[in-house]
């Protein structure tokens, strides 16, 4: 009669006898080892407690504290001692009961009977039951691995994914003017303003959780009902109208991964990541990470900024309608915030109130009620200070250092950045572009500091930054006539004008390779006749520049425009005397500053130098100088240059006391108008028109009405922060003359004529001359005079008339 079987004993498996009675001193000393892991994991939260639910400032808001003496159980000390202590005996425990698991796992590989001999987990060969108690096991090995290292991981206040503080978040490039004091700092994930959670309003974080996340603060960073639940209403409405993300999950999602990443990968990571963040922050630290990082549209990011970009108010005062508003934009920001999509974002703001009331936060009286209740939107001023010169900056450190090395380790910016002058920069484009006629709706302005060669201040646009973020500052405008000085620069430089000449503004029609002409025209549509390089200059006549143009040479305008500091590409043909090449204002403004200097060029600096947070120089930047044109051409236009503003069409950039010297320009149909002007230490570009480039008509629509104006309301602005010059322009030796000599008004038929004379008197005097003097002859005193002329190219046909005349009287 066989045995009856047994529960402890089978004889057909000895091997499995010998090994039970191991087995029972094994879970015995496991369970001692469990308990031993059960005192130290309460020493160690107790100590926890100690340590962590100090404010995060503990130390140096209680100096009383850490100075206590080292008897006191609760020193800093003695905390971290405890610390050390119970973290090492966990570690060995860890140790310890590792190796008992393993001893304790072979033993149980017995139980399964492996047929091969070699204790190997297999399904092979097992019965049912075998293959169920095996499967179960191993979920339950798995189960327990994860409640360890959560337990492990929470105990001990380990976390793989870690939370910026309030000041990491608020850390980034610092930006400092050239007086080096701090302007703003620029974080790497867009301009945000971190506060604390109980700086913003309860109905913004209730609002949150009412639309996001109901069980915000039940769950352990995942919500498998809301993940169900949001599965079960996508299905039922054929569409994606629901998430089951949770806010930590999309804390995650925003911290670490790009929104466009869609992948199952990022999705499990995701759940990862946020069960171990629930592993050690507590959901109000949680929450305010993520409103501190959350996108809300307009270029906000975080509730701070949010609040004043909408509504000019901090986050800690906005009401129930203003919070479920800003809580709805955070599903689509770059699409509800338009204010072409504010019927969508109202209706997305019912949802959010709808949510408040599901999670008991609100009766559904206050949320009809705030529905009904009307936004009062009013954008407060750019969190940025100064955006268009500070993106400018960090575009130009980027390129210089690369961007990782930009915000790996944050660094501080010295610039040349003058806050006084900015701001009346900002000001005074601002005003000028309101007041201008219909059509112009855009500006734009550099400053430049003569003597350095800094760029002072640089407005890239008007109105809100958020929608107009192209810096029109550095981007090229047609020239019109404030190309123009370069013209006579070249024609002096070249001796085809000088100081006695005069022009002819009549009408001329220049023959082009394609067999038309070009016959420019002036902006009043007249022609005034013989005139003075300087009243051509200070009156911007079109005819005259042109003729001094041609008979330079295109190419040497462009040589000479380049030497100044103009890169545009600039296609010789006659046109181009009137400006029809596109430059930007800082170009306009760096090239006039040549002039001003007297023909030395600078190259225009925004920084000054690059040092890491500990002082630590890592470039530094010098101007490149160099002399580009001899003084004397270079004062004699300057000199011209100051009648544009006396009695010319840049009479509105006067500055009381301060001498003033510039160009109005103008492009075709008054799409681009100009001034460029500098003093003897600033000098400064003014742009304004359109971004569409639509022609305009109408009455003074001119450079010299909008920019001469938005220019000198800049400059008077900027003088009264800081001193006038004391000083005047430096004249030229053989300064252009102011008018024009009596016989250059002689009409050309008679001065044919007269030069026939001259001519016949010559020819009568000659033998006789030579007779009485040889080798004395006037042809020798004429040949000498025509090789002089030949050389200076002095005013073609009235220079001729002029010397005739100089001859016979």
């Amino acid at each position: 009669m066989s045995k009856p079987s047994h529960p402890e004993f089978d004889e057909t498996r000895p091997e499995h006898n010998e090994a039970r009675p191991d087995r029972h001193e094994t879970r015995a000393e496991f369970n001692r080892a469990q308990d031993d892991h059960c005192e130290i994991r309460h020493e160690l939260s107790a100590v926890n407690r100690e340590v962590y639910e100090q404010p995060s400032d503990f130390v140096e808001t209680q100096p009383e504290f850490n100075t206590a003496s080292d008897a006191t159980v609760h020193s800093r000390s003695a905390r971290k001692d405890r610390l050390g202590r119970a973290s090492e005996e966990l570690e060995n425990f860890a140790k310890d009961s590792g190796a008992i698991w393993n001893g304790f796992v072979q033993r149980v590989k017995l139980d399964f009977g492996a047929k091969n001999g070699n204790g190997v987990f297999s399904l092979n060969h097992m019965s049912k039951n075998q293959k169920v108690r095996k499967v179960l096991f191993l979920c339950a090995i798995a189960m327990g691995s994860i409640i360890a290292v959560v337990t492990l991981k929470t105990a001990a206040h380990i976390s793989f994914v870690k939370l910026p503080t309030l000041k990491a978040q608020k850390a980034g490039i610092e930006i400092y003017d050239r007086y080096d004091k701090l302007v703003t700092v620029v974080q790497k994930d867009g301009d945000r303003e971190p506060v604390a959670l109980d700086a913003t309003s309860p109905y913004m974080r209730q609002a949150v959780i009412g639309i996001e996340d109901h069980s915000f603060y039940h769950h352990m960073g995942v919500d498998p009902l809301g993940i169900t639940r949001a599965i079960y209403t996508n299905a039922k409405a054929h569409e994606m109208v629901q998430g089951g993300s949770t806010i930590t999950q999309q804390l995650m999602k925003t911290m670490y991964f790009g929104f466009d990443d869609r992948t199952a990968r990022r999705k499990i990571l995701e759940m990862f990541m946020a069960l171990d963040v629930e592993t050690c922050y507590s959901k109000d630290k949680i929450m305010e990470t993520y409103l501190n990082t959350v996108y809300f549209g307009r270029g906000a990011y975080g509730i701070q900024r949010a609040a004043i970009t909408y509504f000019n108010k901090p986050a800690k005062k906005l009401s129930l309608e203003e919070s479920a508003f800003l809580a709805g934009l955070i599903k689509a920001p770059s699409d509800l915030s338009k204010p072409s999509n504010l019927k969508r974002a109202k209706m997305r703001q019912q949802d959010v109130l709808d949510g408040m009331v599901e999670c008991g936060f609100i009766s559904k009286e206050r949320a009809q009620a705030a529905k009904a209740a009307k936004l009062t939107f009013k954008a407060g001023p750019h969190p940025k200070q100064h955006p268009y010169y500070v993106n400018q900056v960090v575009a130009l450190v980027k390129e210089e250092i690369g961007e990782e090395r930009l915000f790996d380790k944050p660094i501080k910016i010295y610039t040349n950045l003058d806050v006084k002058a900015q701001k009346a920069a900002e000001v005074a484009l601002s005003k000028g572009v309101v007041k201008a006629p219909n059509g112009i709706d855009q500006g734009a302005l550099v400053s430049i500091d003569i003597e350095t060669g800094g760029v002072i201040a640089m407005v890239g646009g008007v109105g809100q930054f958020e929608a107009n973020q192209w810096n029109r500052a550095v981007n090229p405008h047609t020239a019109g006539s404030s190309f123009k000085p370069f013209v006579y620069l070249a024609g002096l430089i070249n001796g085809t004008i000088g100081p006695d000449s005069v022009l002819n503004d009549s009408p001329i029609a220049i023959p082009l390779s394609d067999g038309t002409a070009y016959t420019p025209q002036n902006f009043d549509g007249k022609f005034k006749g013989i005139m003075t390089v300087r009243d051509a200059i200070a009156l911007s006549r079109n005819v005259c520049a042109v003729q001094v143009g041609q008979d330079t040479g295109i190419n040497n305008v462009v040589s000479v425009a380049r030497k100044a500091g103009l890169n545009a590409d600039m296609e010789p043909t006659p046109a181009l005397a009137l400006g029809t090449c596109a430059v930007s204002p800082l170009e306009m403004a760096t090239a006039y500053g040549t002039l001003a200097r007297g023909g030395e060029y600078v190259q225009p600096l925004f920084v000054r130098h690059i040092n890491e947070r500990d002082g630590k120089l890592i470039k530094e930047y010098v101007s490149k100088r160099e002399k580009r044109f001899e003084p004397e051409p270079v004062l004699e236009l300057v000199d011209c240059l100051q009648d544009v503003v006396k009695v010319g069409t840049g009479t509105r950039a006067k500055i009381p006391g301060v001498a003033v010297a510039g160009k109005t320009g103008t492009a075709d149909d008054s799409k681009d108008v100009w001034f460029v002007g500098f003093t003897p230490d600033v000098v400064t570009a003014v742009w304004a028109g359109n971004d569409e480039n639509h022609a305009l008509k109408g009455r003074g629509i001119t450079g010299g009405v909008i920019a001469a104006g938005i220019w000198s309301g800049y400059m008077s602005g900027f003088y009264k922060a800081h001193p006038k010059p004391t000083v005047a322009f430096v004249a030229p030796e053989h300064p252009l003359t102011h008018s024009a000599p009596y016989y250059a008004m002689i009409p050309a038929t008679f001065a044919e004529a007269t030069e026939d004379v001259v001519d016949g008197v010559q020819a009568i005097t000659e033998p006789i001359v030579e007779a009485i003097v040889p080798g004395g002859s006037s042809e020798s005193t004429h040949t000498t005079t025509v090789s002089h002329h030949k050389e200076k190219k002095h005013g073609g046909f009235f220079r001729k008339l002029s010397q005739g005349f100089k001859k016979i009287f």
